[in-house]
């Protein structure tokens, strides 16, 4: 296959997102929120939560684009950008200055020898100029990080002035260590659409997530390439050591995929065929730290064995689950 053709297929596929039910849940809590705040003219926020690789930049990402995108208007001060969602990922360090110098060179405003009084001033007013209507924060756990410990009370506190300000809903996304933000009374009782995203469990079910999320990537993948052959991404021989290489961490999962079609559609064919062995040279190029098979490469472990892992990985899993909520029962 030539080289751009090849390229236009892996670019589509790599933009396919499939909405499995725990991923349409999260999405439509975020909906919620905008909606709410419009109705009851009140910040009605949500939280995203989730480990690295669930999907939350994704699913932040095109909820910002439901919105439309970026345009320019014109009016009696000149001509100004329109951002109907605007989505930015927390600065580090930490700083309610890093936040509103983030803010307002997106919305068209740099002002980065102001100080933290004037750049508030800036912010609303501006906000309101281009006409956002719902601001994203991604990457929300680095409030919690040792070098945030100072700004931390004062960074949660202005976000609370900043919703009494703007009466925008807000939507923060981050790792699980956000739950520990709850502890804020004033700051978490403004965001009650709370969603969590996590690895995939393992389920041999054909209504499991991981499943449908395989079957939904399988269905793009040969609309997209007219694959021959019989290897479906959601077959147990494909679905069984794909769980093993990545323990259901979804960026992980399309990592491989990605990998395996590159390889297929690299090869002189007249038509291509998606092969396991595409797996097994896929996860020999790449670097997996989540892999349950450690050194062996997944696509070479027996199913049963396979099998095997993942049954000790989820029973060890639920363990830690058991000892962290027992940690965190009142005494």
């Amino acid at each position: 296959m030539n080289t751009t053709l090849r390229s236009d297929i892996l670019t589509k596929f790599s933009q396919q997102t499939i909405f499995f039910p725990n991923f349409r849940f999260a999405y439509s809590q975020l909906q919620k929120s905008v909606e709410t705040t419009a109705l009851r003219n009140t910040p009605s926020c949500a939280f995203l939560i989730g480990p690295s690789g669930s999907g939350k930049s994704r699913l932040c990402e095109l909820f910002r684009d439901s919105f439309g995108p970026v345009t320019e208007e014109l009016d009696d001060d000149g001509i100004h950008k329109i951002i109907p969602a605007l989505y930015c990922l927390v600065p580090a360090p930490v700083t309610i200055k890093g936040f509103c110098l983030t803010l307002l060179k997106q919305l068209g405003k740099y002002s980065p020898h102001s100080n933290v009084h004037e750049l508030n001033n800036l912010l609303a007013p501006r906000l309101k100029i281009c006409k956002v209507r719902v601001l994203i924060f991604d990457e929300i756990q680095r409030l919690l990080r040792p070098d945030a410990e100072k700004t931390r009370d004062g960074t949660l506190d202005w976000l609370v002035v900043l919703l009494s300000l703007t009466h925008l809903p807000i939507v923060l996304s981050g790792t699980e260590k956000c739950s520990d933000l709850f502890d804020d009374a004033p700051f978490a009782r403004r965001f009650c659409y709370v969603a969590n995203l996590e690895y995939f469990k393992y389920d041999g079910s054909p209504t499991s997530d991981f499943h449908l999320t395989l079957q939904g990537l399988d269905k793009e993948l040969y609309r997209l390439t007219n694959f021959s052959g019989e290897e479906h991404l959601h077959d147990v021989s494909i679905k069984l050591p794909l769980y093993v290489a990545s323990t259901g961490n979804l960026e992980y999962v399309r990592q491989i995929i990605f990998e395996a079609v590159n390889i297929c559609l690299s090869r002189e064919a007249p038509t291509p065929t998606l092969r396991r062995a595409d797996f097994v040279d896929a996860c020999r190029n790449l670097l997996l730290p989540l892999n349950l098979a450690k050194s062996a490469n997944p696509f070479t472990v027996p199913l049963s064995k396979s099998l095997s892992l993942i049954e000790k990985y989820e029973d060890e899993q639920a363990d830690l689950r058991s000892h962290s909520a027992h940690r965190r029962k009142p005494t």
